[in-house]
């Protein structure tokens, strides 16, 4: 093994170990950082008054719907759209 293979090997092994000690320090970091927000999410909770559920939404008054108003709303459709193509002939 030459003297510039084992400057490599070493120069690898102190880089591998900064960066598995790069990853720990991040990955610490991480935790912090979510045990922050769970303590903020828990005082905000605990400080918020509780608000009154919202109503429920009104009943649909519209009955279902029948083929003559499907067959009324096809041919207003088609009407419609065949105002907006232009005539190219």
């Amino acid at each position: 093994m030459g003297p510039m293979q084992a400057i490599m090997t070493s120069v690898m092994t102190i880089f591998f170990y900064a960066m598995v000690l790069a990853a720990l320090w991040k990955l610490f970091q991480i935790a912090t950082d979510l045990g922050e927000i769970k303590t903020l999410l828990t005082e905000i909770r605990r400080t918020t008054p509780m608000l009154p559920k919202a109503p429920p939404p009104p009943p649909i008054l519209a009955g279902p719907i029948s083929l003559e108003s499907a067959e009324a709303l096809l041919r207003e459709v088609e009407a419609e759209s065949q105002a907006q193509q232009p005539n190219f002939r």
